[in-house]
Protein backbone atom coordinates (compact mmCIF):
# COMPACT_ATOMS: atom_id res chain seq x y z
CA UNK A 1 0.00 0.00 0.00
CA UNK A 2 1.63 3.19 -1.21
CA UNK A 3 0.67 6.52 0.33
CA UNK A 4 1.49 9.77 -1.47
CA UNK A 5 2.06 12.72 0.86
CA UNK A 6 0.65 16.16 0.19
CA UNK A 7 3.06 19.06 -0.38
CA UNK A 8 2.03 20.71 2.91
CA UNK A 9 2.81 17.51 4.80
CA UNK A 10 6.21 17.23 3.13
CA UNK A 11 7.09 20.79 4.20
CA UNK A 12 6.39 19.89 7.85
CA UNK A 13 8.92 17.04 7.95
CA UNK A 14 11.96 17.97 10.02
CA UNK A 15 15.19 15.96 9.86
CA UNK A 16 17.28 15.09 12.86
CA UNK A 17 20.95 15.27 13.65
CA UNK A 18 22.84 12.09 14.33
CA UNK A 19 26.44 11.62 15.32
CA UNK A 20 28.05 8.78 13.52
CA UNK A 21 30.97 6.83 14.89
CA UNK A 22 33.32 8.31 12.31
CA UNK A 23 32.56 11.88 13.40
CA UNK A 24 33.01 11.06 17.09
CA UNK A 25 36.26 9.24 16.32
CA UNK A 26 37.56 12.22 14.33
CA UNK A 27 36.86 14.64 17.21
CA UNK A 28 38.50 12.32 19.70
CA UNK A 29 41.55 11.93 17.47
CA UNK A 30 41.94 15.70 17.18
CA UNK A 31 41.56 16.09 20.94
CA UNK A 32 44.12 13.38 21.60
CA UNK A 33 46.55 15.00 19.15
CA UNK A 34 46.21 18.41 20.84
CA UNK A 35 46.66 16.86 24.31
CA UNK A 36 49.78 14.90 23.30
CA UNK A 37 51.29 17.94 21.57
CA UNK A 38 50.78 19.98 24.74
CA UNK A 39 52.42 17.27 26.83
CA UNK A 40 55.46 17.13 24.55
CA UNK A 41 55.84 20.90 24.39
CA UNK A 42 55.51 21.19 28.17
CA UNK A 43 58.08 18.49 28.71
CA UNK A 44 60.48 20.17 26.27
CA UNK A 45 60.09 23.57 27.96
CA UNK A 46 60.67 22.01 31.38
CA UNK A 47 63.81 20.16 30.24
CA UNK A 48 65.21 23.27 28.54
CA UNK A 49 64.53 25.52 31.54
CA UNK A 50 66.08 23.06 34.01
CA UNK A 51 69.06 22.41 31.70
CA UNK A 52 68.47 18.65 31.58
CA UNK A 53 69.13 18.09 27.89
CA UNK A 54 70.80 15.04 26.45
CA UNK A 55 74.34 15.88 25.28
CA UNK A 56 74.99 15.72 21.54
CA UNK A 57 78.16 13.86 20.60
Amino acid sequence: MEKILEEETLLQIVGGVSLSGAIVNAFLSVGKFIFETGQKLGSSFRRISSNQLCPLQ
